[in-house]
C-alpha cells in the first residue's frame, strides 16, 4: 500500500493525502470540495474520489462503507476533528479510563476484593489501554515505566500483583 500512497502523491498529485495506516488511508479536503463518485452514487471529498478512481484503475478492492469522511472521524478509536485540528479520546470511553484508573488508585481495604492486588490480566488490560490512549498524549507514556516492571516474569494471567506508590 506504501507504494501506491506514494504513487497517489506524487503522480497523481493528491496533495492533501497524509498517509495510511496498515490498509487504511486518509486525507483532508474542505467540507465543501466534494465530486460524484458514480460507483457508489454519492458525494465524496475529491481527494478521496481521485485516490478511488486510482484504486479502480489498478484493480485494488474497496468497500464502500469503508469510504467515510465527516467531522469528527472516529480513527482507531479516537474523535479527530480536521476542521478544529484536534484529536480527543470520546467521551464515554474518557470517563470508562477514568473509573478504572480510580478503583486502581484506592487505598487497600481488608477483605476487599482486590485489597490492593490486580491479576496479571487486569494489568495487562490496563496498560494496553493505557498505552492506546496515551497516543494523544505522548509526553504521558513515560509513566508506563513503573507499570511494566512490575509484569516482569510473571506468566499466570491469574497470578496477583501488589500495586505501589510508583505505579
Amino acid at each position: 500500500m506504501s507504494l501506491v500512497t506514494w504513487i497517489a502523491i506524487h503522480k497523481r498529485l493528491i496533495t492533501n493525502l497524509i498517509g495510511a495506516y496498515v490498509d487504511d488511508s486518509f486525507g483532508f479536503n474542505k467540507e465543501d470540495n466534494v465530486t460524484f463518485y458514480c460507483p457508489y452514487s454519492k458525494f465524496l471529498p475529491c481527494s478521496q474520489v481521485m485516490l478511488l478512481e486510482l484504486w479502480d484503475e489498478l484493480n485494488i478492492p474497496h468497500k464502500e462503507k469503508k469510504q467515510v469522511f465527516s467531522s469528527p472521524l472516529t480513527i482507531i478509536g479516537f474523535k479527530v476533528d480536521p476542521n478544529t485540528m484536534t484529536i480527543a479520546l470520546p467521551n464515554n470511553v474518557k470517563t470508562k479510563l477514568i473509573d478504572k484508573l480510580d478503583l486502581w488508585i484506592q487505598p487497600p481495604v481488608p477483605q476487599s476484593q482486590n485489597n490492593g492486588k490486580f491479576k496479571l490480566r487486569e494489568w495487562q488490560i490496563l496498560a494496553g489501554w493505557m498505552n492506546w490512549a496515551f497516543n494523544m498524549y505522548p509526553p504521558l507514556h513515560p509513566s508506563l515505566n513503573r507499570v511494566y516492571p512490575k509484569m516482569l516474569g510473571q506468566s499466570s494471567p491469574f497470578t496477583k500483583i501488589w500495586i505501589n506508590n510508583a505505579v
